[in-house]
């Protein structure tokens, strides 16, 4: 959604991450209920991820507001790229995998 806005809309990037990133809570939320229903969730790890999220959540909104615009492009774009690698270089997933329930 982002390179979208900012190319074919003409957002600026503080905007166009900003609403990507809103945009996502809905299908975040409903993802993350659907894999608790389904057991995908490790509870023991919660109590520690959920702080991480929210200090990280806080810390990048900061950071990203005191980039300047082309900082903040070329992170993003070194993001995207580095992400796109790794999944060309990650293995297939099995045909036949199961999920593992609470742990």
């Amino acid at each position: 959604m982002v390179p979208a806005m900012v190319l074919l809309v003409g957002f600026e990037q503080h905007l166009a991450q900003g609403s990507s990133l809103f945009a996502m809570v809905p299908a975040g939320a409903v993802g993350a209920h659907t894999h608790w229903k389904l057991g995908n969730v490790k509870t023991n790890l919660l109590m520690g991820l959920i702080p991480g999220i929210l200090f990280g959540t806080y810390l990048g909104g900061t950071l990203a507001h005191v980039l300047s615009e082309t900082v903040l492009r070329i992170i993003f774009a070194t993001v995207l790229i580095w992400t796109g690698l790794r999944y060309l270089k990650s293995k297939m997933p099995e045909k036949n995998s199961t999920c593992r329930k609470n742990e």
